[in-house]
């Protein structure tokens, strides 16, 4: 059977919706071959020159960890901050090799430990991989190498450390239409001086299951109020929330008498104009399904991530949404004909006062957006599809069809 190495650094439920795609990327590939993980772990502050893997199940998969360099989130953060020039849209060269760094995910002994797997394929999950692509090549040169950088629009990937998770891969995985145009672009400017052929670039579609009947039930605490939007300022624990949050009178101010469910990190509360009340549930993913499948519009304020999980799954439960302007959310929404989308608070409300009016226009994005969203991230097979081209290439994928 065909065999799959995975190299990540975001391995497990506390990395939010990039670990989610790649759990989610593993279980699919395992319907074609045998699939393995190697995982890198950054909490050490510095890898051992002896260190060794230790390996455990993780459902269907096996999972080799291996100490790496720890994460510098906070320096690269403040480091950026201070190379911050206009919109940001190009960082200077001269900062690539730290910020690249302080990605962490450094591991001795890690092309030994590929190598000893004896993969046909080794797919290299998130830009922690970025020094990956010549060291994997070496140990194994008969193995289809694949990247899915998760980077997004980040203005780091033109850096020169990490161009190589695009320009030195087989093949390369991508999530939106913006993103595809981006590694375009890289692909143009920086040809591989080690490959004849460009890497073939492919859309992933990621299936996301919600549990409709679960979802149909009232969240617990909500038959007090009666028709409410969702105020997505922070989720899931962990993730970047919203700068700031508006006041729930100041959105019924805007909005007209509503009740609003704001979904933040920790506290979730619902509130009309007559009572407020924190919801006496655990902040979980299904307990959002319930919220986002009951209300008449979901406004996500958040700084959004590389796949727009949550946008996804209230379009697949046939809630319009409101979100931030060049995003791959917006993305979602427009091509989903099912929100849309806002570059200040002015507009926000102004769209959401728009759906919240209008049962006609509210009608038509539900439907739309439900249709398009069960079309393209619904489809599990369709999904599985997409990730056995890239990461099995089209001979083998081919031959087990």
């Amino acid at each position: 059977m065909t065999r799959v190495v995975i190299v990540t650094a975001r391995w497990g439920d506390s990395y939010g919706e990039s670990g989610a795609v790649i759990r989610l990327i593993a279980g699919a590939l395992s319907a074609r071959a045998q699939v393995e993980v190697v995982s890198l772990r950054t909490s050490t502050v510095s890898p051992k020159r002896d260190a060794s893997s230790s390996d455990r199940r993780d459902s269907v998969f096996v999972v080799h960890e291996l100490d790496a360099t720890t994460a510098g989130r906070e320096h690269a953060g403040v480091l950026r901050a201070a190379l911050a020039v206009g919109d940001q849209s190009r960082l200077p060269e001269i900062s690539g090799p730290r910020l690249a760094e302080l990605y962490g995910g450094r591991a001795e002994g890690l092309d030994e430990l590929i190598a000893s797997l004896r993969p046909d394929s080794v797919l290299l999950a998130g830009p922690e991989t970025w020094w990956l692509p010549e060291l994997v090549s070496a140990a194994t040169p008969r193995a289809r190498l694949v990247s899915v950088p998760l980077l997004g629009e980040d203005p780091l990937g033109d850096l020169a450390p990490l161009v190589p998770l695009v320009t030195d891969v087989d093949a390369v995985g991508v999530l939106s239409l913006r993103e595809a145009g981006v590694v375009a672009r890289r692909l143009e400017a920086h040809a591989s001086p080690t490959r004849s052929q460009l890497p073939e670039v492919t859309e992933l579609d990621v299936a996301f299951a919600v549990n409709r009947p679960a979802a149909s039930q009232l969240m617990v605490g909500m038959s007090h109020f009666g028709r409410f939007v969702v105020l997505l300022t922070g989720f899931p624990h962990g993730s970047p929330a919203a700068p700031r949050s508006p006041g729930h009178d100041y959105v019924r101010e805007l909005l007209g008498p509503i009740a609003v469910a704001e979904v933040a990190l920790d506290r979730w509360r619902v509130s009309d104009q007559d009572k407020e009340r924190e919801v006496p549930v655990g902040p979980s993913r299904a307990n959002l399904w319930k919220l986002l499948s009951h209300a008449a519009v979901c406004l996500d304020l958040r700084p959004q991530g590389v796949v727009g999980r949550e946008t996804l799954e209230s379009l697949l439960l046939g809630t319009p949404v409101v979100v931030p302007e060049g995003t791959v959310a917006a993305e979602h929404a427009e091509r989903s004909n099912g929100g849309l989308w806002y570059r200040d608070y002015r507009e926000l409300f102004d769209a959401a006062r728009a759906i919240i009016d209008s049962p006609t226009l509210r009608e038509g994005l539900c439907v739309s957006g439900r249709d398009w969203a069960e079309h393209v991230h619904g489809d599990q097979a369709r999904f599985t599809e997409q990730v056995a081209r890239i990461a099995l290439g089209r001979e083998r994928h081919r031959s087990r069809r």
